[in-house]
């Protein structure tokens, strides 16, 4: 089952796609829907039986509460970096905000250098400030629980997910990487393309086949199988779960593979022009243009 949401004019709706169609569930919104218990999952599953509904656009497929995103999940990432020690355990570095999440089509915005936050050539005092924003792309698996999760064994974790969907954890380098500042790094508006649907669990046969792929203006940039991943879903889950209770809706954004865009020599950090496709096997692909903001709190100078 493939569970979207959709907007029809001013309405928003989470439905269920089924080839070019859509079939309304009678919720506003995936969460809704899942908050809802047994009355949303009877919702969903006869969702199918009516007739499809008419559709504007297919939006992103859910808006969390919370959005966790995991730092280092595969050896050829970290490996990027100097001096790499796997981790002995699941990292989850920073948390991304809902208000950063957009879905297909919608585009990344990179706002202004030169007004509240200042980052250009010549900050030598900065990382990658000469970069602006210094703007990264990174494709990721996300893992969308299906049901409240507390102190969660990894062999029972299975049970808890609802599904996947791919996440675009676009960052902003030179905020991220200077003053301990992940979290906002990761959550400027529009940082978080997610979809084009969420992919029940049950249709995915093995999910450590599934081939996740980022490329820029047509260049493939990443290319991994989630068999890579250093800390597979279900013990992220029994992770988190004995520390902070993840409840439905909540969503584990698993870590990206080798060939962000820092890593290159030199960089190669997106710009206003540039398209991103993420995809992943068996869930679809995400396709967001870059544009240059021009909203300010600031007069230009």
């Amino acid at each position: 089952m493939r569970i979207v949401q959709y907007r029809s004019g001013d309405v928003v709706g989470c439905g269920v796609q089924v080839g070019n169609d859509v079939y309304a569930t009678g919720y506003a919104t995936t969460l809704a829907l899942l908050e809802d218990g047994a009355r949303g999952a009877e919702a969903l599953a006869a969702a199918s039986t009516g007739e499809p509904t008419s559709y504007d656009q297919i939006i992103h497929p859910i808006k969390p509460w919370k959005i966790f995103g995991s730092g280092i999940n595969y050896k050829a990432h970290g490996e990027e970096a100097a001096m790499f020690t796997p981790p002995r355990e699941p990292r989850f570095d920073f948390i991304k905000l809902s208000t950063a999440v957009i879905g297909p089509g919608e585009p990344i915005v990179i706002p202004p250098t030169n007004d509240v936050i200042k980052r250009g050539p010549g900050m030598d005092d900065l990382k990658f400030a000469d970069y602006g924003f210094a703007v990264d792309y990174e494709v990721e698996l996300g893992v969308v629980i299906g049901k409240r999760a507390k102190n969660v064994r990894a062999e029972d974790a299975w049970d808890f997910i609802l599904g996947y969907t791919v996440i675009n954890d676009v960052s902003g380098r030179s905020v991220q990487l200077n003053n301990a500042q992940v979290d906002l790094g990761k959550s400027f508006d529009t940082f978080c393309p997610m979809g084009p649907c969420i992919v029940t669990k049950d249709e995915i046969g093995d999910l450590f086949a599934v081939r996740i792929q980022s490329h820029v203006n047509g260049e493939l940039r990443q290319n991994a199988l989630i068999s890579d991943q250093l800390f597979p879903p279900h013990v992220a889950i029994e992770w988190l779960s004995s520390i902070i209770t993840l409840e439905p809706g909540d969503v584990l954004s698993t870590g990206t593979p080798g060939g962000i865009g820092l890593f290159h020599d030199p960089p190669k950090m997106l710009q206003a022009g540039d398209t991103v496709t993420v995809s992943a096997s068996g869930i679809g692909e995400l396709t967001n243009p870059v544009v240059a903001g021009t909203a300010r709190t600031r007069p230009a100078a």
